[in-house]
């Protein structure tokens, strides 16, 4: 499962073939039917363990409320820049668009990351609609460096958390 989900990262879904899965693992075909009746099989158990990993970091978005504003501010930009996290990212929204399952965690991780920055501007003192504005601002950002990452500069954890403070700034 984990070789599927790295071989998922590096090349995308279409990758995702008995074949050359065996071939990235070094195991034979016969080996993949003893874990696994078919491909189909193979992804609803990659959607079920990124569903799960989801769920972790949905569980730590929701600890963020508790840390001091800067110190979440600082976490949020530092998360934006993460590179790994820009792969798995676009590969996975990319899946996400043939599968429900790994639809619906994408939708609810966006939901949660949205709830997390909302609560971070009204506790910057902002009313509930220059949060909305802003908080929307910052996830549409963060969306936009995962999918321009290979087209526009990668920035900086500075230049992001720069970004970030003047969105949070009355």
């Amino acid at each position: 499962m984990d070789g599927a989900l790295n071989l998922l990262s590096r090349e995308g879904v279409a990758a995702i073939r008995i074949p050359r899965l065996c071939q990235e693992l070094g195991v034979t075909k016969g080996s993949f039917y003893w874990h696994f009746d078919d491909i189909e099989q193979l992804m609803a158990a990659m959607a079920d363990r990124w569903s799960a990993v989801q769920s972790e970091t949905i569980r730590e978005l929701g600890d963020f409320v508790e840390i001091p504003v800067e110190e979440r501010i600082e976490k949020m930009a530092a998360m934006l820049v993460d590179h790994r996290h820009w792969i798995v990212e676009t590969t996975v929204r990319e899946w996400s668009r043939g599968n429900p399952k790994v639809a619906d965690a994408v939708r609810n991780l966006d939901q949660r990351v949205f709830e997390t920055v909302y609560r971070t501007m009204l506790d910057l003192g902002f009313d509930e609609n220059q949060a909305g504005l802003r908080a929307g601002a910052m996830v549409y950002i963060g969306l936009g460096l995962i999918h321009g990452r290979d087209n526009l500069p990668t920035p900086t954890t500075e230049q992001v958390y720069s970004v970030i403070e003047l969105l949070a700034r009355p």
